[in-house]
């Protein structure tokens, strides 16, 4: 009788930290879940083809999800702090991240690197 109980308290724990975990994961999962409309702060410090090329991608890779470039009445509101730009002969790299701020007061962080070279153009949005 009693490594009956025990079992079920031990199933019973797993599935509650089965529910939990999911939770948690869930809410983490997606940086843009439930955004429709976003707008963007323009970049500082860059030059102006950088943040062409950055926006320029950006909008591409929203567009990809489903999220509008609206200013006058976004979901979210999207800070760009350029972390790391080269410039070679070849072409340029840019890395950036992204915070969130959602109209719900919720923040979060995305990862946004941009390459252009002989090769072609790759755009990569991610969680942080």
């Amino acid at each position: 009788m009693q490594t009956r109980w025990w079992l079920l308290g031990v199933v019973g724990v797993v599935i509650v930290g089965a529910i939990v975990g999911w939770t948690i994961y869930e809410a983490n999962a997606d940086p843009l879940r439930g955004i429709e409309t976003i707008a963007i702060e323009p970049i500082e410090n860059v030059p102006d083809f950088v943040q062409e090329g950055v926006l320029g991608q950006l909008s591409v890779k929203f567009k990809d999800r489903g999220i509008r470039i609206d200013a006058a009445n976004p979901d979210a509101v999207i800070r760009i702090d350029v972390e790391r730009f080269e410039l070679t002969e070849s072409g340029f790299y840019v890395s950036a991240l992204l915070e969130i701020k959602k109209r719900t007061g919720e923040h979060r962080k995305m990862i946004f690197t941009l390459s252009i070279d002989k090769s072609g153009i790759k755009a990569q949005l991610r969680r942080a």
